[in-house]
């Protein structure tokens, strides 16, 4: 992960840390950014997520950003 937003403090993230599985037979996985609400007014955040490319699979795109509105 990466972008402006922390995880942790402006986000958590459904699933075990660092990894995404997709179950054999199926061409996709769903993984959940939950936002935490702060009491101060930040600006937009982003968070980026890139998969990494191994053994077995291919990737059509790597990236996904999502922005975090106050």
């Amino acid at each position: 992960m990466s972008g402006s937003a922390s995880q942790g403090s402006d986000y958590t993230l459904s699933g075990t840390h660092k990894k995404v599985t997709i179950p054999a037979g199926q061409s996709s996985a769903t993984v959940i950014l939950h936002s935490i609400e702060e009491s101060e007014n930040d600006s937009n955040e982003t968070a980026t997520m890139t998969l990494s490319k191994g053994a077995g699979y291919e990737l059509d795109n790597n990236t996904a950003t999502v922005t975090i509105t106050p």
